[in-house]
């Protein structure tokens, strides 16, 4: 055992999370000083060092602390604040734990126990499975910390309309989860307008000195922003059965015909996103207008052929 006063950060906070298992699960949260030690695998010389690093310890959204004292022979913990109770996490909140647990450089053993102490009853490998990069891309802790904070960021985003990454200073504000993908809501400091970005296109994050500044917020959806900041276009659909595979957000003012065939407003982002769509589509997608767009189009088929054919 370690001498009186020599406790390693380590060790406090592990002996700390000890202690409060043993006060969690104790009648009327109290022990004794010798069992709150032994509980804690330290000397009771080290107690009260352990004691108030868990009283200093608060909660970084409400700011409230752990009511944690020495009653003369007995440890006593307060209220239900610090208390350690059996937690299982939703599907949804799985997800996201298990993509930060891959981003910690921890051990198997550790990633193992954490798993299995919060995640659903064999819904393991689900969440495993959703939870990706591909999903979240890498930034997604660094993010939410900034969103707590307040902290403005710069980071490296290539949008569908860059053929390059570009740097964007932003107020972060939240994380969104939509049709299976998550998007970062903040505030775009050069053009001064909220913007949505694709946390999987995220190339790299970093703080500022700076703190957000407040914004009126809108926290438009997907749709909302290809809407107010998108082109438009007019498409026509084969069938029915095409129309229904179409997933897109900026989908809008459907029409059927009747020869089955459905025109429909596209607001989008990216010219080369939409003539990759319509070309995908083998023919059942065509664009209706405008008509200098369809000459775009044939322009970028017949430059693709010729990339092809080299």
């Amino acid at each position: 055992m370690a001498k009186p006063g020599s406790l390693t950060a380590d060790r406090t906070l592990t002996a700390g999370i000890k202690l409060l298992e043993a006060l969690s699960a104790a009648p009327d949260h109290r022990l004794g000083v010798v069992d709150a030690a032994a509980a804690a695998g330290i000397g009771t010389d080290d107690l009260p060092a352990v004691v108030d690093t868990i009283g200093a310890l608060s909660d970084r959204m409400s700011g409230a602390r752990a009511a944690i004292e020495t009653e003369g022979d007995q440890i006593h913990l307060y209220g239900d604040a610090a208390l350690l109770m059996p937690l299982r996490l939703s599907v949804e909140e799985s997800m996201i734990v298990s993509h930060m647990i891959d981003l910690l450089d921890l051990d198997s053993e550790t990633r193992q126990r954490i798993r299995e102490g919060l995640m659903p009853d064999g819904d393991e490998d689900t969440a495993r499975g959703i939870a990706e990069t591909s999903r979240y891309g890498s930034w997604l802790v660094q993010l939410s910390e900034a969103i707590q904070d307040g902290v403005r960021c710069r980071m490296t985003y290539r949008s569908l309309t860059d053929d390059t990454a570009r740097t964007r200073t932003v107020d972060p504000l939240r994380i969104d989860d939509e049709q299976g993908r998550a998007y970062l809501i903040a505030w775009d400091v050069e053009r001064d307008e909220e913007r949505r970005y694709r946390l999987d296109r995220i190339a790299d994050v970093a703080y500022t000195d700076d703190s957000v500044a407040p914004h009126e917020v809108k926290t438009r959806s997907t749709a909302e922003s290809l809407r107010a900041h998108g082109a438009a276009a007019r498409l026509v659909a084969a069938d029915e059965e095409t129309m229904r595979r179409l997933t897109w957000s900026g989908i809008g003012q459907i029409e059927a015909r009747d020869d089955g065939s459905c025109v429909f407003t596209l607001y989008y982002s990216s010219k080369r996103w939409l003539f990759d769509q319509v070309l995908a589509a083998g023919g059942n997608l065509q664009i209706v207008e405008p008509r200098e767009l369809r000459d775009e189009l044939r322009a970028y088929a017949a430059e693709l052929l010729a990339s092809n054919d080299g």
